[in-house]
């Protein structure tokens, strides 16, 4: 049966050559394996730490390679010095014993001399100096492991300080975050509850609804089962806090998928009122109603609808609010997708900024006058959100940066809301990148 490093160098695999998302990946081989909690979590630590320092890793692997290795045991190499350099609990011998092992479990003799060969002449000589890259951004993008047009895009936006702080910031791990259901209860009975099953938990930061995992396996738990919670960072969170809906209202979800914000609108409406979901995928209008269902939620319509021809579905005025989580760059999420500072290229944010806009431009005639219109990202991209914004604004002048969301945003975050938009940072509150902008529609 296969050990906790042959797991990881598989599921590195599969997520670095074959594409795969490092959580879906990593999931799999999880749950199929018969690993121990302790090798589980050594398994993790593998993936996730290998994934978030790759590109300083193959910086300091490369001049040892000769351009002789490619593949898997390219990355068995970088996993075995992420070891080396990171964990102080494992021994530099046990790290290169068991690369080679695995080395010639999967290729062979000669593959294990190789990889041996080559890990003993790293560790004999001194490795490359990041200090001798002159240029600040391409040491900076190595050092952190960032690809170099995203730590220039930010710095040209954000500057050199704020830059280094999110680079930082997404290569620390994350605690699981939780969202409580208010229609099964309070956080303080969810709270019971998962100390009953053994769960350790504090209080969020950012969000009242909100409980950090500290302990445990909350996924397993029978308050999961029921419909107590539902997984959510912080900062997303915030969205149906912003949205503040009332209760009997109509509300639009334009982009609903996995469910997290249609199902926190809803319960912040008490079954009351309707929330529209649509999505353009049929797997994942099946996630939106197992989420609904589970929940527990009775308040929730899901269609499967492109986004772009909603107006096919609505006439016009039919929502008090419409929610854009528009599909984005997801530069925001890179502490929980370090897979994405690999696979991300800059051509890409052009194909999701045409989808943003072309979605708002559809969506702007079905919010009610008198309504709103919020809209949100995953990102930390100026042209995908606060100028994104004032593109909408400057096409369709009846709408408003509606300035009374600093009433319904914690109190650290008022100056920001107090403009009706919010950027946080990745690292500022030990939530994910996000921006949240509320607008009214009036009559002009």
């Amino acid at each position: 049966m296969a050990n906790a490093r042959e797991l990881a160098l598989q599921t590195l695999t599969d997520i670095l050559i074959n594409g795969a998302y490092s959580n879906h990946a990593l999931n799999e081989q999880i749950e199929k394996s018969d690993l121990t909690i302790q090798d589980k979590n050594f398994m993790t630590e593998l993936v996730y730490g290998t994934l978030q320092h790759q590109q300083l890793l193959n910086f300091y692997a490369t001049p040892f390679f000769n351009g002789k290795v490619k593949g898997w045991i390219r990355i068995l190499i970088q996993m075995t010095l992420y070891q080396i350099l990171y964990l102080d609990s494992v021994p530099e011998h046990a790290a290169i014993s068991e690369a080679v092992n695995i080395a010639k479990k999967r290729g062979g003799q000669f593959n294990g001399k190789l990889v041996n060969a080559i890990l003993r002449e790293m560790m004999r000589n001194p490795l490359s100096n990041l200090q001798e890259i002159e240029d600040d951004a391409e040491r900076l993008a190595t050092k952190t492991s960032h690809p170099l047009w995203l730590i220039k895009l930010w710095i040209k936006q954000f500057g050199m300080e704020k830059t280094e702080q999110m680079a930082n910031a997404n290569n620390e791990r994350v605690n699981v975050t939780i969202r409580v259901n208010g229609v099964k209860g309070t956080k303080e009975e969810l709270k019971q509850k998962l100390e009953e099953e053994g769960i350790q938990c504090r209080d969020g930061f950012l969000s009242p609804d909100a409980l950090v995992i500290t302990k445990g396996n909350v996924i397993k738990t029978k308050a999961f089962e029921q419909g107590w919670f539902y997984v959510q960072d912080e900062s997303s969170m915030l969205v149906a806090r912003a949205l503040k809906p009332k209760h009997h209202t109509k509300v639009l979800d334009t982009c609903s998928a996995p469910g997290g914000k249609t199902t926190h609108v809803a319960e912040m409406m008490r079954q009351t009122g309707m929330v529209y979901a649509h999505d353009i995928y049929p797997h994942k209008i099946k996630l939106i109603e197992d989420n609904v269902k589970r929940l527990g939620l009775k308040n929730v319509v899901v269609n499967l609808q492109d986004a772009t021809k909603l107006t096919e579905c609505y006439p016009s005025e039919s929502f008090d609010s419409v929610l854009v989580d528009a599909p984005c760059s997801g530069l925001g999420i890179l502490r929980r997708h370090p897979e994405v500072k690999i696979t991300k290229k800059p051509e890409d944010l052009d194909g999701v900024m045409a989808i943003q806009k072309e979605i708002l431009k559809t969506v702007a005639s079905l919010v009610k006058y008198g309504g709103t219109l919020l809209y949100s990202t995953c990102t930390v991209n100026r042209k995908e959100n606060d100028k994104m914004v004032e593109w909408f604004l400057r096409e369709h002048p009846e709408f408003k940066l509606d300035q009374t969301l600093v009433e319904r945003l914690p109190e650290v975050l008022n100056e920001q809301a107090s403009t009706g938009m919010v950027q946080l940072f990745p690292g500022d509150y030990q939530t994910d990148g996000f921006f949240i902008a509320c607008l009214k529609r009036e009559i002009l």
